[in-house]
């Protein structure tokens, strides 16, 4: 890596720091954590993303980008990947370093409508770094249930929680987990979720929203 490699990376690190603390401080529940993801959490989450032809990967609340990038190291194509952020500045942010890649502004539990229509049915994984531990119960299903509607045969979805506890324990129905990983050196430590459907089709929400 060259002198003017080196600064530029530095540039990326602390522009993305200074947008994640001060949206942090903006909005400390909806952010769920004091620092970005670490690297090495990234790449544990992108060795459980399934790269298959004609599929696309989505990222729900993909921030400033450190699991995106692992996921891009990992074999994932840009352009096949599809980043679902709802604050607004991350949205603008992840646009800009992620050209190759779709980028929507857009809820999580609303991922149905969000998600353009050539892309339904053909997601492989959906990787969350959603809070979802810090979410009521109800919305938490509707974010499994959109996930689940969009994925392809055979899709999973993959999760991290700062809690020993499972995010969708009794949650939904029809529904297979498996803790896959720990990131110790993650701040703070931080488990990895992976979920499928059992019967290899969709799986059901126990609670709805209303």
């Amino acid at each position: 890596m060259t002198g003017l490699d080196r600064v530029l990376v530095n540039n990326r690190v602390l522009t993305a720091l200074g947008l994640f603390w001060r949206r942090w401080i903006s909005n400390p529940r909806g952010i769920g954590a004091v620092v970005p993801s670490a690297p090495a959490l990234g790449r544990r989450m992108a060795r459980e993303v399934l790269i298959r032809d004609g599929e696309a990967v989505v990222e729900l609340g993909p921030g400033t980008g450190t699991v995106t990038r692992a996921l891009i190291e990992a074999g994932v194509p840009e352009e096949r990947l599809i980043l679902v952020e709802r604050d607004h500045e991350m949205h603008g942010y992840l646009v800009d370093c992620f050209p190759s890649a779709l980028v929507l502004h857009g809820d999580a539990a609303e991922l149905n409508e969000v998600l353009p229509r050539t892309w339904r049915g053909r997601v492989s994984t959906v990787v969350s770094s959603l809070p979802l531990l810090g979410f009521p119960v109800a919305d938490r299903a509707r974010i499994a249930d959109a996930v689940f509607d969009t994925l392809a045969e055979g899709g999973r979805m993959v999760q991290y929680t700062y809690s020993p506890f499972c995010p969708l324990r009794r949650v939904i129905t029809g529904l297979k987990s498996k803790r896959v990983g720990f990131a110790a050196l993650n701040i703070p430590p931080a488990t990895i979720w992976r979920y499928t459907s059992r019967q290899g089709g969709k799986a059901k929400p126990r609670f709805s929203a209303s």
